[in-house]
């Protein structure tokens, strides 16, 4: 079965051929019938998506009209305005033309990202929005290019129209910012580079470094996913390393929120004891004593942008599979100063 050149269709009755078991197996483990045994099914499935049968079965739904009556949302995580913020607004825009949303949650688990799609796919969704996990699967890519999809915050390579913040500047604004205060030692602290944005968001910050005279090879970094527990952590490894910031950028929503955390648990004022950047909710950063600095992204303008694209696709509109991008804007409060004292 491995060396076989995959074929254009494929359909129930070769998988059962192939695999040797009957038609009616196949059907009900593609369909998550608890007749067939886990192992069997899991086989089934495996090579059924690597047959090309999951794509292929949903173009024939499509070309049949299938009802838009259902859409996927596929997020890595939930407790974030990245993503919550955006979800919840998008089911709200999509609502009001009867399209209802189905929210799944990765957790940044390309299995389990797998799994979520197949089962989406199953329920005959008409396309989705998804912000993909930091290693999505090959398989995973292949069912997105058999579907109307519109990519959030992350993008990977399936050639699909995409809504993006438009970081390159305003990090750059931030690193400025920092410099024209006196900082001369910044930490950066930020996301994997092997998401899209964290790639972005992590050259704009070593370009204003240089700019600025400074050598970006000395600036301290982390670089992590980008949960609430890993911001804590990181910003104490920072503030613990053998170059101590007097300021530390942080890119991204999640993080922003440990490193604020982590910042506040330690005792630390700001700006006295250390200028803080973050990054994402304007909102939520104001209610911080002092308000942070903060880079603002418009989340609502995210969602709208992303709920009109995907309807667009649905209504077979000539949506153009290129990024649209938002631009945040740096909002300077009361994190920020001068260098104080050396960090205790």
């Amino acid at each position: 079965m491995g060396g076989r050149t995959r074929r254009s269709t494929v359909g129930v009755v070769d998988l059962a051929r192939d695999l040797g078991v009957s038609t009616a197996t196949v059907s009900r483990a593609l369909n998550g019938s608890p007749a067939v045994r886990p192992e069997l099914a899991e086989r089934i499935r495996q090579y059924a998506a690597e047959q090309g049968y999951v794509a292929n079965r949903l173009a024939r739904g499509l070309s049949a009209s299938i009802s838009r009556a259902f859409v996927g949302f596929v997020i890595p995580y939930v407790d974030t305005p990245a993503y919550s913020g955006v979800a919840a607004e998008c089911s709200r825009q999509l609502s009001t033309g009867g399209t209802q949303m189905i929210l799944t949650v990765t957790q940044n688990e390309p299995e389990r990202e797998l799994q979520q799609l197949r089962e989406l796919v199953a329920s005959r969704i008409a396309g989705l929005i998804i912000a993909p996990s930091t290693g999505v699967l090959e398989e995973s890519r292949a069912i997105l290019r058999g579907l109307p999809v519109v990519e959030l915050h992350r993008s990977c390579g399936i050639g699909a129209p995409g809504v993006f913040a438009d970081d390159e500047g305003v990090m750059r604004d931030a690193v400025t910012h920092l410099v024209e205060l006196g900082h001369t030692d910044i930490a950066y602290l930020g996301t994997p580079e092997a998401l899209s944005h964290g790639a972005m968001r992590l050259r704009a910050v070593s370009g204003a470094l240089e700019k600025a005279g400074l050598d970006p090879d000395r600036m301290p970094v982390r670089l992590v996913e980008p949960t609430r527990d890993n911001g804590r952590a990181a910003v104490n490894e920072l503030l613990d390393g053998p170059v101590r910031p007097t300021a530390v950028v942080v890119g991204g929503g999640a993080l922003s929120v440990g490193a604020a955390e982590a910042v506040r648990a330690r005792g630390l004022r700001l700006p006295d004891d250390l200028s803080l950047v973050v990054y994402g909710d304007p909102a939520w950063f104001s209610l911080s004593d002092p308000p942070l600095t903060a880079v603002s992204v418009p989340y609502d303008r995210l969602a709208s942008e992303a709920a009109t694209l995907l309807s667009g696709l649905l209504d077979g509109a000539d949506v153009a599979p290129v990024p649209h991008l938002l631009a945040p804007e740096l909002r300077v409060a009361g994190s920020t100063g001068r260098p104080g004292r050396p960090l205790p």
